[in-house]
């Protein structure tokens, strides 16, 4: 039977037999130009009926290693049926892309095609024969012969791409694309490929761990447990949130054994190391949202519990020194809680808590490298950089352009005069690895490195001889079934076109002249939202001049502050949006915890009276306050501010002197608090006085009244009784003539 007869029963459904088509990557046959034109009115179906249906299909190789002359291709098809239909028996349809994918363009446009795009030249196809069930998976594992690929020695090696289709009656269900590297011995130039891990945590909005969280996350699965354990000892560089060890510093003997064995095994790690910022807090978006100079800690004593650090503690996390690196502590030893020996660190002999330096203390690598948000870099953005001591700023491949299409520059480019040097991330590269890290089955994760593999293909071939050093990155934040990232590594080593860097070798290289920097911002919503932080932070640190110790309220204000900016937020709009709104209604309560209690109304009825006004302080420490009170007429004369401390969870009350001027009537005093060094602590309160400054003089005048009345009656009275005696006695003292002579 010829062969275009067999190929057009292919087409009509009427003989589903498996067969190959022999075609050059270069130059499709003229049977394969015929397949061709069939699956270009196919697949502008692909996307509706993958999009309604849900529908999915993907295509990978089964194996890493590339395919050479006379070696069949073996892949694994898989359907995603997650509709709640059954989906008929149909027919898998394999394709070849008609050339090969010399440039990452090409490449990029394979695995994302337009609609109009053809799936290539027709390699096997395969009959369907079973239904696949609602909401099911199904994979099938197809092998190609070799003759049916259609590749020889004769075709350049380098990237492939491959489809695969589901077809059902005259229907495209679903189709995927996926790629494989053809190799023929030829002599190539690996990729050098420096790949950094942040070690962080989920998103918090304190900027300590609890006990409770570090003995999850550094459990054997926990999520510090599963990055640590993907990468120690292999060619990755580790960027790590420095809060993950100061809180388990700073929890002393009452650290989760397995957090102390976690410290130690990075103590131990090989790996070069650098620190993020505290909290991993965006630094574009402090930048952005106004901070002056990058954000760093500014006390950790609000949380030390100096109980925790007596001289017999003998379980204490490994803390570095900042001359000389001490000997880590061995997972077996701290798992055990043994006492210290040459492997473990020395507690402290004499029981002092640890230093705000010694907490973040790590023998890091470099410290002078910033990593914000990836494309959302502002041009001003660079001189906060600067001014924090960064000198090399680590880049998404959206703040860089000019690279030209067939060529894929250095990683290294010079971000202007005093603003350092950036180190792009390759974009294409860290997302397939970010996928195959992430993949949670062995198609997904076959797939995906299928993807790694073609792209550092592509670049070593693009220019034969000449060596490339790229930068790859692992995503923040790590999902609970994220399992793979060891894996993904081992198998990146085993690329011949693959090449280990480190992240010095990275920042030494030559800059690429002809990629710019571009300048881009953080979303207006986050910016927005860090203002508000940054500026109620500014507040607290103003109103902290009244506490007796301010860094108890200041240290944890940057702590949980600098959490709230962490990049792990960025993913989660809403749930951030509620965090901060949080924030600041408890940083409202702290800035109205100290108030004036009295409320009037008041009467003054005397020229010169001390006014009482009762201050609450609802802090747990002691304030210093000035109270100054301000009239609102001149009917009172008030003096200078009166200065008053008031105790923890206390009442106090003080009196103002105040000075009756002219007239009477109503008056109402704005009672104001501020902090000794003049900032307002909170709102006026104000109080309301009656003023009756005359009723003083009308009382001496009654009360001389009074006096007068009260002696003039007593005279009268006097007066009137001597009266009275003097007319008793005349009687008696008059005789007659008669009565003397006897």
């Amino acid at each position: 039977m010829p062969l275009g007869v067999v190929l057009a029963g292919l087409l009509a459904g009427v003989l589903p037999l498996a067969i190959g088509l022999p075609a050059s990557a270069e130059m499709p046959a003229p049977a394969a130009q015929s397949a061709q034109t069939a699956q270009t009115a196919q697949t502008a179906q692909v996307a509706a009926a993958t999009s309604a249906n849900e529908v999915s299909i993907t295509v990978a190789p089964t194996t890493m290693q590339p395919l050479k002359a006379d070696q069949d291709l073996t892949v694994t098809v898989t359907i995603d049926n997650a509709t709640p239909d059954t989906i008929a028996p149909g027919t898998i349809d394999l394709y070849l892309a008609e050339r090969a994918l010399i440039s990452r363009t090409a490449l990029n446009s394979w695995l994302s095609p337009e609609s109009s795009v053809t799936s290539g030249d027709l390699m096997l196809s395969r009959p369907v024969t079973a239904s696949i069930q609602p909401d099911s998976v199904e994979s099938f594992t197809l092998t190609v012969p070799a003759d049916s690929v259609g590749l020889t020695s004769g075709n350049a090696w380098g990237a492939r791409g491959i489809a695969a289709t589901l077809t059902t009656g005259d229907t495209v269900r679903a189709e995927g694309r996926g790629t494989f590297v053809w190799y023929s011995d030829e002599e190539v130039t690996p990729v050098n490929l420096a790949v950094i891990m942040p070690i962080t945590v989920p998103a918090q909005s304190t900027g300590l761990i609890t006990s409770n969280a570090l003995e999850t996350y550094t459990s054997p699965s926990g999520v510090l447990s599963r990055q640590l354990d993907g990468v120690a000892g292999k060619p990755v560089t580790i960027a790590i949130d420095p809060m993950i060890i100061v809180s388990i510093r700073i929890l002393g003997s009452a650290a989760p054994p397995s957090a102390i064995a976690w410290l130690a095994r990075l103590d131990q790690a090989p790996n070069d190391i650098f620190p993020l910022s505290y909290a991993d807090a965006d630094l574009s978006l402090q930048a952005q949202a106004g901070a002056a100079t990058l954000l760093t800690p500014t006390s950790f004593d609000q949380a030390i519990d100096p109980a925790l650090f007596t001289a017999t503690d003998q379980n204490l996390p490994p803390i570095e020194s900042t001359d000389a690196p001490q000997p880590a502590e061995t997972p077996a030893d701290a798992a055990t809680d043994s006492p210290a020996s040459t492997e473990q660190p020395a507690p402290p002999v004499d029981g002092t808590p640890p230093t705000m330096e010694e907490l973040l203390a790590w023998e890091y690598s470099a410290t002078d490298i910033g990593w914000p948000a990836e494309g959302d870099v502002a041009a001003s953005d660079l001189d906060v950089f600067t001014a924090g001591g960064l000198t090399t700023t680590i880049l998404g491949g959206a703040n860089a352009s000019g690279a030209a299409s067939d060529f894929t520059p250095d990683s290294a480019v010079d971000l202007g005069t005093g603003n350092g040097q950036g180190l792009v991330i390759d974009d294409d590269i860290a997302d397939a690895l970010r996928a195959a890290a992430m993949a949670t089955t062995d198609d997904a994760w076959r797939k995906a490195m299928a993807e790694v593999s073609s792209q550092l293909a592509v670049v070593s071939a693009e220019r034969p001889g000449t060596a490339r050093t790229l930068l790859a990155t692992f995503d923040r934040g790590w999902p609970p079934n994220a399992n793979r990232l060891d894996q993904t590594i081992d198998a990146l080593s085993t690329l011949l076109w693959y090449a280990p860097s480190t992240l010095p070798q990275v920042r030494a290289s030559a800059p690429a002249d002809e990629v710019t920097f571009d300048s881009l911002a953080e979303p207006a919503n986050r910016v927005d939202q860090a203002t508000r932080l940054l500026e109620r932070e500014a507040d607290v640190l103003a109103f902290s001049a009244a506490l007796s110790n301010p860094v108890f309220v200041t240290g944890a204000q940057r702590l949980d502050l600098m959490a709230l900016l962490s990049n792990a937020w960025a993913a989660h709009d809403k749930t951030w949006s509620d965090a901060v709104g949080t924030s600041l209604a408890a940083s409202s309560e702290l800035l109205g915890s100290i108030t004036v209690a009295t409320k009037g109304p008041i009467n003054v009825v005397g020229s010169q009276v001390d006014i009482p006004v009762t201050l609450d302080n609802a802090l747990n420490q002691a304030v210093t306050v000035m109270v100054q009170v301000v009239p609102s007429n001149g009917r009172l004369l008030v003096g200078d501010a009166v200065e008053s401390t008031i105790e923890a969870q206390s009442a106090r009350t003080v009196t103002i002197p105040v000075t009756a001027a002219v007239g009477n009537g109503a008056v109402t005093l704005r009672v104001t608090l501020l902090t000794p060094t003049g900032s307002v602590i909170q709102d006026a309160s104000l109080i309301p006085i009656n003023v009756r400054a005359d009723w003083e003089g009308l009382g001496a005048l009654l009360f001389a009244a009074f006096v007068v009345l009260f002696f003039g009656f007593g005279v009268w009275r006097n007066i009137l009784r001597r009266r009275r005696e003097l007319a008793n006695l005349e009687p008696t003292d008059t005789a007659s003539p008669t009565e003397s002579r006897a």
